[in-house]
């Protein structure tokens, strides 16, 4: 249940990450898994050409929207917080650590199924003290 200013402010926080994941600049931390970056159609690129790109510019940006979304569950449920709280708080962990949010919303997502995925301490299921 959502009450009525939750659920826009989810999908403004939602918005906002598919602007950070197209971003071009890349990850600060070398060993971080990248997210393949949507392709962009060259100059000369004729009519059909540019829809095509267009098309799979799209699947990218709602692949990583569904992503990001599942994350945003995970931490709701794992923390208990309000969805708008879970996204802010992968943020920053992705901030800090000069990740993309998409990339941080994989391995908070493999975290649910799996032990293996090192997360930080903010976004990991009982408190730690690691960054």
């Amino acid at each position: 249940m959502h009450d009525g200013e939750e659920l826009p402010d989810l999908l403004n926080a939602i918005v906002l990450a598919d602007l950070l994941v197209t971003e071009d600049q890349p990850s600060a931390d070398p060993s971080a898994t990248h997210t393949t970056t949507p392709p962009k159609a060259p100059d000369d690129a004729s009519e059909v050409e540019r829809l095509r790109v267009t098309v799979a510019q799209l699947e990218h940006a709602l692949h990583t929207r569904v992503v990001v979304e599942q994350a945003i569950g995970v931490l709701t449920e794992r923390h208990r917080l309000k969805p708008r709280e879970a996204f802010q708080r992968l943020r920053s962990a992705a901030r800090s650590r000069g990740r993309k949010v998409a990339d941080l919303a994989r391995e908070v997502v493999a975290s649910s199924t799996s032990a293996f995925p090192q997360l930080p301490g903010e976004l990991a299921g009982e408190r730690t003290t690691e960054n």
